[in-house]
């Protein structure tokens, strides 16, 4: 447990000690105020270190430079989503017990003074505050705007396919940070240094996501409503294995950015490849209106509407398969960002889990390891397929692929670079392989079921004769039910094939059962946010 929550439980007892001395020296410094003010004080004082701290959590580009420094070896740079959702928290109560403390201060001030309570809490004429006397209304505002904040960034919210709650509320951090400044007269001082680094993040941002002209130019709609974006790739677009990018799509949502992990290979110099999932607004959109482009009847009645929108709307220009073809459509991309996968080259035995969509950043992660498998072993010919990279990166001696999916149908979409991983080590003996895939399917009954020995002997007999799964046509058997963690990583750890990291990317109850195992095997754990 300490080994894979080290980083994390000192990181929050730092941060809490640091909380707790910033409260009790403001209090010290207002202690002629009476109990009420010292309390609001002290989280004053705590507000001010947390509405800056909340944001530098999030400077995407600065966290991506240090995950390549020693610094990612001391602070929790990986779980900076998850510090950014505690310290946002904290911010809550901090605000509730900072108001709360003003109006019982007022109500004290109310008996011996010449204001009511709601003239304190609602007007400017007490004078409270350094702009104007505005101090209590802009403080019932920011108390208004930060409960809305959180509300709308839950779990519940952002997994129930109102993405765009989440993401249009969010940007309500500008008011905050505007009223911040007009509220406290302090606060400047915190805000002025990573107020600038942010800004200075936003316009890099905005420049690299202009620079240039970015395209889809291929489309593959894929089964369990999978869209696959080919994008052109510009020349300074430098990426690592597992990175992802934000993508602006203006003919989807002009001003909407959402972000989805790259699924090709850096080595892939050409184009970028997205894989998104329609489960929200925006990715249904976007896998509608190609849908439609695809499907639309040239009827005569509808003539005069698809000329004006053939002057807005870009066309399809060719088509390879009913839901394949070449297009020509402007986007946005602004990145890439770094994640907690950029690490798995410094590994010795890689254990890649995947649920369901969550097999995307390891699709770029399995095709570059192949790319720098061929550099290596090339017996043939002294040509380097990616010369940039230097032998003493690639630590890799084993690597476990293991893929959870609900049906069939899931696993289609990724079938086809599978394949092509088998193929390169065909020639290989099964003990000697350096990729080893896992399947499951979990709608299937399990082996231990007795309504499905039948079949499983079926399907094994079956797979034997052709040398083929029948369900996703790979070399590798597709095993039915969930997998049995505790066997899976005990096989794992017999093989002895030096330190064992696990990488996950999926469901966030998964992940528990996962981290829970590699604590119990000595395993480092890594989890993608999801």
């Amino acid at each position: 447990y300490w080994q894979n929550n080290s980083r994390k439980l000192l990181f929050l007892a730092v941060y809490s000690l640091l909380n707790l001395l910033l409260f009790i020296v403001a209090m010290l410094r207002h202690s002629y105020g009476g109990p009420w003010f010292m309390v609001a004080k002290g989280c004053g004082q705590c507000l001010n270190f947390n509405c800056t701290f909340v944001m530098v959590l999030m400077l995407r580009r600065c966290l991506t430079w240090l995950r390549a420094t020693w610094v990612v070896r001391v602070f929790p740079l990986d779980q900076n989503i998850l510090l950014h959702q505690i310290v946002g928290y904290a911010i809550l109560g901090f605000t509730l017990v900072h108001t709360t403390a003003h109006a019982f201060n007022f109500v004290q001030m109310t008996a011996s003074g010449e204001y009511s309570l709601w003239e304190y809490l609602l007007t400017t004429r007490p004078g409270i505050g350094w702009v104007k006397g505005t101090a209590s209304l802009t403080g019932v505002v920011l108390q208004v705007l930060i409960c809305l904040m959180v509300l709308c960034s839950s779990t519940f919210v952002r997994r129930s396919g109102h993405f765009e709650v989440f993401y249009w509320s969010h940007l309500s951090y500008v008011w905050v940070w505007i009223l911040l400044i007009i509220h406290c007269a302090n606060f400047w001082k915190w805000f002025v240094v990573p107020g600038l680094l942010f800004v200075l993040e936003k316009i890099v941002g905005i420049a690299v996501s202009h620079m240039g002209g970015l395209y889809i130019v291929e489309v593959n709609l894929l089964p369990s409503k999978v869209t696959h974006l080919v994008i052109k790739r510009p020349q300074f677009f430098q990426f690592k294995p597992g990175d992802y990018v934000f993508i602006n799509i203006p003919v989807i949502a002009k001003y909407e950015w959402h972000p989805f992990t790259i699924s090709s290979a850096p080595e892939q110099s050409d184009t970028l490849w997205l894989h998104i999932r329609s489960m929200g607004q925006w990715t249904n959109r976007l896998y509608d209106y190609f849908r439609e482009l695809e499907s639309e009847p040239p009827g005569p009645n509808r003539l005069a509407t698809s000329l004006r929108k053939r002057r807005q709307l870009p066309r399809i220009s060719a088509q390879l398969t009913e839901n394949h073809r070449f297009c020509n459509i402007k986007c946005y991309v602004d990145g890439p960002y770094g994640t907690p996968t950029r690490q798995i080259f410094a590994s010795e035995h890689a254990v890649l889990i995947g649920a369901g969509i969550g097999i995307t950043p390891f699709a770029s992660i399995l095709q570059s390891i192949m790319y720098r498998m061929r550099k290596q072993n090339c017996p043939s010919c002294k040509y380097s397929w990616c010369e940039n990279i230097k032998d003493s990166e690639m630590k890799l001696r084993k690597v476990d692929f293991i893929w959870i999916n609900r049906d069939q149908k899931s696993f289609e979409w990724f079938v086809s670079l599978l394949t092509k991983l088998e193929m390169d080590q065909a020639d290989e003996e099964p003990e000697g392989r350096f990729l080893e895939m896992h399947m499951y399917m979990t709608s299937a009954l399990s082996k231990n079921d007795m309504k499905a020995i039948g079949l499983q002997m079926a399907l094994d007999l079956l797979a034997k004769k052709e040398k083929r799964d029948s369900i996703t046509g790979l070399r590798t058997r597709t095993q039915p039910g969930r997998p049995e963690w505790g066997k899976v990583f005990q096989k794992v750890s017999e093989e002895n094939k030096g330190k064992v990291h696990v990488f996950y990317c999926g469901a966030p109850a998964l992940a528990k059962v996962i981290k829970a195992q590699c604590e119990h095997f000595g395993f480092n754990f890594y989890k993608e946010n999801f």
